[in-house]
């Protein structure tokens, strides 16, 4: 059932805090052996988290539910990129839920933007050999194709939202009324599965997203080939400099998407592996320059507009870079250290999802970092804050603050994965 304000009572949100201690760093502990929050800190994520919901309120023609990806200042009002792809329309549901959850808004209004979402995945089709599939870029204003075909990486966001949601009984939504509308059998080629781009269907390319992409066509029983050998790193030292390896001929991990797999489902063997080099790396070069450092994918406010941020295991001792900052399309102007130099930034959502799931006197800094200077006089926070300049990219977007507010009610829930 969807979680009512007794409910999060029951679970301990607005309950008295128990003494968070700062100079325990209990970063992988379980959930229920990590430092609770103090009153104060318990205020200040509320205050965020209403802040990040103002980018749900925008006004504007768009189909109910639906928010621009990016709106940015132009003049006295706001520009906006008018369009979203499924990976949008999962950020939504879950910041929808998680507003929710939190008390931020009530069930009527729960209600209405779910049918509204709802009403929008049944027009967002794309048709391919008779197959009908969720559109890979959808006007917010008609639902209608702006850029037609299937990315398999961004669906199974919206795959992870429709489940959770499926599991809470939403009103208004059914998922698996949704995944059967679907032909999603018909995305799958010899075991693989596959986007479909300019009308060719071709084995998707999803680096380290392939954990979480394949979690999530496992929740709905899309059988698909697995997408690593081996055995899971849990299983002993061995598997785990195995998965390493692994790792280093896949590209660089980021915060994203292991810290949301924690947020929304709870951790697998291979997410929790991840985050846990990661964060090691991340403090040590904090320890190494006094920078900090807090990796994932965000869009930026110029050209080339969206870059892919983490740390490359391959490149370990390359020292600073190691941590790898890519345009979202290759091109040989951007792949200098001048570049990377330029865009790397603390990520908002990443320091939010640090500070939930494994708070620390140093996912703490990063977290206060981000409220002091990420914090948007409107519609909620910038994407992050540029390592070179303390400045943050002016632009404002629907992942970042979506990604805030599950955040803070997987927090405030006594760091219970939504789905739970």
């Amino acid at each position: 059932m969807p979680l009512t304000r007794r409910a999060l009572l029951k679970m301990g949100v607005g309950l008295p805090p128990f003494a968070f201690m700062l100079g325990h760093n209990s970063a992988f502990a379980a959930p229920e052996e990590r430092e609770m929050l103090t009153a104060g800190q318990r205020a200040e994520l509320i205050e965020d988290a209403r802040a990040a919901w103002q980018y749900f309120e925008q006004p504007g023609p768009h189909l109910t539910g639906l928010v621009p990806a990016n709106v940015w200042r132009e003049g006295d009002g706001f520009g906006s990129y008018r369009i979203v792809t499924m990976w949008d329309v999962g950020s939504i549901l879950l910041a929808t839920l998680s507003a929710h959850a939190l008390g931020i808004i009530d069930d009527a209004s729960y209600s209405k933007r779910l049918d509204g979402l709802n009403g929008f995945l049944r027009k967002a089709t794309y048709r391919f050999r008779r197959a009908s599939l969720p559109n890979f870029r959808s006007s917010v204003d008609s639902a209608k194709s702006i850029e037609a075909g299937y990315d398999a990486t961004d669906t199974a966001r919206l795959f992870v939202a429709l489940h959770i949601l499926d599991r809470l009984e939403a009103p208004a939504l059914n998922g698996g009324d949704l995944i059967r509308s679907w032909n999603l059998d018909r995305t799958i080629q010899d075991g693989q599965i596959c986007s479909i781009k300019g009308g060719r269907l071709e084995a998707a390319e999803f680096y380290v997203y392939r954990y979480y992409v394949s979690r999530a066509y496992a929740l709905w029983s899309v059988a698909h080939k697995p997408v690593t050998s081996g055995e899971l790193p849990s299983a002993g030292e061995t598997a785990r400099q195995a998965f390493l390896e692994e790792l280093k001929r896949i590209g660089p991990i980021s915060s994203e998407p292991s810290l949301s797999e924690e947020v929304e489902l709870g951790g697998s063997a291979h997410s929790r592996e991840i985050v846990s080099v990661l964060n090691a790396a991340q403090n040590r070069r904090y320890q190494e320059t006094s920078r900090l450092t807090c990796v994932s994918e965000s869009p930026v406010d110029q050209e080339p507009w969206f870059t892919y941020q983490g740390y490359d295991l391959a490149r370990e001792s390359d020292g600073e870079a190691a941590w790898t900052v890519y345009p979202w399309k290759t091109e040989a102007k951007w792949d200098t250290p001048e570049f990377a130099a330029k865009f790397r930034m603390v990520s908002s959502k990443a320091a939010f999802l640090w500070f939930a799931t494994h708070p620390s006197a140093y996912t703490e800094k990063l977290w206060r970092h981000v409220r002091e200077h990420a914090r948007a006089p409107k519609y909620g926070f910038h994407p992050g804050v540029y390592d070179a300049t303390g400045k943050p990219s002016r632009n404002i977007d629907v992942n970042t603050n979506a990604t805030i507010l599950e955040a803070i009610a997987y927090a405030l829930r006594q760091r219970k994965p939504l789905i739970a």
